[in-house]
């Protein structure tokens, strides 16, 4: 199963919101969509444009549909050896989990 389009459609308006326009060029936020999980990255221009033209992309949250069970979703974090769950209860609706995103002070996130 994967996650609705619906919520795709919520996840990139979400993203588009979270940088300011004036800081678009040195920073923008992107999603993920694999199976039942949606991957948010962090993305930033190459250091040296001139040697390479590629964005890095670092992962830095995960929802995962369907966990823990059917309809519910759930929070993880990254913590170098693969994906931690955050401490949050899981939430019937991504919107829920979005906002504990953005109130999370360490979140790389602007908003």
């Amino acid at each position: 199963m994967s996650v609705p389009r619906a919520y795709q459609d919520l996840f990139g308006r979400w993203c588009a919101g979270r940088v300011p326009a004036h800081a678009r060029a040195a920073l923008q936020i992107g999603y993920r969509v694999h199976g039942d999980q949606v991957t948010f990255t962090e993305r930033r221009p190459p250091t040296f444009p001139e040697l390479e033209s590629a964005w890095s992309s670092t992962p830095v949250a995960q929802l995962r549909h369907n966990e823990p069970e059917p309809g519910l979703w759930r929070l993880y974090a990254p913590d170098g050896n693969g994906w931690r769950r955050y401490d949050h209860p899981p939430a019937t609706v991504p919107e829920t989990l979005l906002e504990e995103i953005e109130a999370d002070p360490t979140s790389v996130f602007w908003g």
